[in-house]
């Protein structure tokens, strides 16, 4: 299949970019910053917020995974995080129905929720956290990401176009993972009450690349999102431990006497039959 990336020399769309590569696909990788691609793989640098641009990159193209993003609201002002995430968003997805691209996979987050960067301490209603938990966030990050799954619910309508939004979790891999989870233990406060507010969730990013290449290549319809975790938490302590000290006013809905992560990915793995096999090596926790 013909694949456009963006969002390529990321940290997340270099794995993919890989991942798609190996896999056999011929894929456009485009960013807005030069870096290493594989061998054969084309990288188109430019601005996505440019629709002739975009247009460009994504015609003749089977599927695009769409991963380009300010990554987080810390170093840039509100307003600018808005505009480029909704405006780059909204061109590549218009671009992708106008080319008649036939899945668009893309990148939410589960910072949707509100609870990773409020200024306010907010903690989760219940768990587990699935796709229709309340999303109660203070900050232009999350916003767009409620704003992109709206754009890809109307566009789905526009035409044939499926679209298959991720809300990840924190997405790295394993190893620097198992040094979050160090961090968790024995870190400084501010570091701790960071980790605690991300809720303890956890992707390693060749399980995010396969996830993301499944939906690219699947015959789905309509506008779909995701969560999708890591099966376990970063935290040294059980679920139901965690949260009565971190969010004792959680609900929790179920078992959580082990190490459960507190996100569902059931509703993915129930559509795709895959779940994420890089996991925290416990016994170092």
């Amino acid at each position: 299949m013909k694949i456009t990336i963006t969002g390529a020399t990321g940290l997340l769309g270099k794995t993919a970019t890989q991942h798609f590569a190996a896999a056999g696909h011929q894929v456009t990788a485009v960013d807005r910053v030069d870096g290493e691609v594989p061998e054969g793989v084309k990288l188109v640098i430019g601005d996505l917020t440019d629709l002739d641009f975009t247009d460009s990159v994504i015609a003749g193209a089977d599927a695009v995974v769409h991963l380009g993003a300010i990554p987080s609201p810390r170093d840039e002002r509100q307003y600018f995080v808005f505009r480029n995430n909704c405006d780059s968003t909204f061109a590549v997805f218009s671009a992708a129905v106008h080319a008649k691209v036939k899945v668009v996979a893309y990148a939410s987050s589960q910072s949707i929720y509100g609870t990773a960067w409020s200024d306010d301490w907010y903690s989760p209603q219940y768990l587990p956290i699935d796709e229709q938990h309340p999303l109660v966030y203070q900050e232009s990050y999350a916003l767009t990401k409620e704003v992109n799954e709206l754009s890809a619910q109307m566009f789905a309508r526009r035409g044939k176009t499926a679209f298959v939004g991720f809300r990840f979790p924190l997405t790295h891999d394993v190893e620097h993972i198992q040094k979050v989870a160090e961090e968790f233990k024995s870190g400084e406060d501010k570091r701790v009450s960071y980790l605690a507010k991300i809720c303890f969730s956890y992707l390693d990013r060749r399980d995010a690349a396969k996830a993301l290449e499944l939906a690219a290549t699947s015959d789905i319809t309509g506008a779909n999102v995701f969560v999708f975790s890591a099966p376990d938490s970063f935290s040294y302590m059980t679920t139901e431990e965690t949260f009565k000290k971190w969010h004792p006013t959680t609900e929790l809905r179920g078992d959580f006497s082990g190490y459960q992560s507190p996100f569902t990915s059931q509703k993915f793995i129930d559509r795709f039959g895959y779940k994420p096999q890089y996991l925290l090596d416990r016994s170092k926790m």
